[in-house]
C-alpha cells in the first residue's frame, strides 16, 4: 500500500483530493497536513511514501522550501508538485528542488493515481500539459521565436491575468473572477512583468497592446 501525505492549507481541497484516492486498492491517504509544520512532525512520526505538495504553501518560497527539505531529511518520501502554477520558470524550481511530479489542480484522478504510483516506482511524471509548458519554454522554441519585439510565450493563467490587468481589475476582483486565492494573483503579476521585461503594470499594459496581445 502507498501511505500518502496531503500537504495543502485549504481544507475542501484536500477532501476532494482524498476522495479521488479512497477508491484506490494500493493508494491510502495516511496523513492530512495544513501548515509546514504539521508536515514536518507527520513525517517524523510516521512513514510516508508520497508527499502531494501545493508549491504555495503558503507561499511559493515556503513551498520550494518545505520540498527541499523533504527530498534532503527523507530521500525515501517522494514529492509530487500539486498547484495551480503553471509558469515554466516555477516548474522547472519545483524540479530541481527535487520533486519527481508536477501536476495543476485541475488534474484528473487517473492523472493522479498515475503520479501517485509512477514517483513510487522512482520515475518522473508530467502529464500532458505540463510536458507542452517545458517543450514552449525549452531554449530551442525560444530561439525560433526570439527576435526584436517578439512576443513572450503566456500560460493560459497569465493571459487571462493580463486581459484583466488590462481591464483595471483589482488584484482581489481577478481572484474572484478566476477562482484563484490573491496570492496567486501576484505571482502571475510578477511573472508577467519579468517576461515583458517592464517595471510596472502601467508599462506592462503599454507594451502588451503594442504587441498587440490586448486590445
Amino acid at each position: 500500500m502507498i501511505r500518502v501525505l496531503i500537504a495543502d492549507d485549504h481544507n475542501v481541497f484536500v477532501e476532494g483530493i482524498e476522495s479521488l484516492i479512497s477508491g484506490s486498492l494500493d493508494i491510502e491517504v495516511t496523513e492530512r497536513c495544513y501548515t509546514v509544520q504539521s508536515v514536518m512532525e507527520r513525517l517524523s512520526q510516521t512513514a510516508i511514501d508520497v508527499v502531494l505538495l501545493d508549491i504555495s504553501f503558503p507561499y511559493i518560497e515556503d513551498g520550494l522550501g518545505l520540498c527541499e527539505y523533504i527530498v534532503r531529511t527523507y530521500p525515501e518520501t517522494k514529492v509530487v508538485a500539486l498547484t495551480m502554477h503553471d509558469d515554466a520558470s516555477l516548474i522547472k524550481r519545483v524540479v530541481k528542488k527535487g520533486a519527481k511530479g508536477y501536476l495543476l489542480k485541475n488534474t484528473t484522478k487517473t492523472e493522479l493515481l498515475q503520479a501517485i504510483q509512477a514517483v513510487h516506482h522512482e520515475k518522473q511524471y508530467f502529464n500532458e500539459s505540463i510536458t507542452q509548458i517545458l517543450l514552449n519554454d525549452s531554449p530551442k522554441t525560444r530561439r525560433s521565436t526570439a527576435g526584436i519585439g517578439a512576443k513572450p510565450h503566456l500560460s493560459p493563467r497569465e493571459s487571462e491575468v493580463l486581459t484583466r490587468i488590462a481591464q483595471g481589475l483589482t488584484t482581489q476582483q481577478m481572484a474572484t473572477q478566476l477562482f484563484v486565492s490573491a496570492k496567486a494573483i501576484e505571482f502571475h503579476r510578477s511573472s508577467l512583468l519579468m517576461k515583458f521585461g517592464v517595471p510596472n503594470t502601467a508599462l506592462l499594459i503599454k507594451t502588451a497592446m503594442e504587441m498587440q496581445m490586448i486590445d
